[in-house]
């Protein structure tokens, strides 16, 4: 269905509604943005406990380096280790903030491609350090690459679902935006089916 309007500059604006089956698809993604914000939520929450917080757990959440014997990706690992345990206790905030932002984000549909992009890389980056891409691959008992990596994915099908389109933030705060609009998802009104 299309609708036009008279616009300022006398030209027509014609805006294009998705479908009944495209906005459910789009409300099907934010169901899943959401919850998918929810598991951040949780994993958020036990970065703000205490050991974690005090930077006490840092060098078992960092020290796989030892294990892994592919020299780049041995020293990529020893220089987070090495990072995060010249500042345990700023090095934990960060990471505490950092993913109760994107778990925010993700719940209340706030910056939505920034927050799918940025959750991406962020994990992108556990799984490089903290897993340490689940290597070495030939260990006994390996039965998977590691959580973070399943997060990468996730993140990207629901930038490229649209999944901020309803349900979100993101409708009020884009036509505010100017040229940083892109950090927002484009409104279901944009989105043609």
């Amino acid at each position: 269905m299309t609708t036009t309007a008279p616009a300022a500059s006398g030209r027509r604006l014609v805006r294009i509604r998705p479908s009944s089956g495209g906005q459910a698809r789009l409300r099907r993604a934010a169901a899943v943005r959401i919850g998918f914000g929810l598991v951040w939520a949780v994993d958020a929450s036990f970065k703000w406990l205490p050991g974690f917080i005090h930077g006490q757990t840092l060098s078992d959440e960092l020290g796989q380096g030892t294990s892994v014997h592919i020299p780049a990706i041995h020293q990529w690992i020893l220089m987070w280790h090495a990072v995060a345990t010249s500042a345990p206790g700023a090095f934990a905030m960060g990471v505490a903030l950092t993913e109760t932002a994107i778990a925010l984000g993700l719940i209340f549909g706030l910056f939505s491609n920034a927050v799918f992009l940025g959750s991406a890389l962020y994990s992108l980056g556990i799984w490089s350090s903290a897993e340490a891409f689940g290597l070495p691959w030939t260990a006994p008992g390996i039965t998977d690459l590691g959580p973070a990596v399943a997060y990468i994915f996730a993140s990207l099908a629901l930038f490229h679902a649209h999944a901020g389109a309803v349900w979100s933030l993101d409708s009020r705060l884009r036509p505010r935006l100017g040229r940083l609009a892109w950090l927002c998802s484009p409104t279901a009104e944009m989105i043609t089916s």
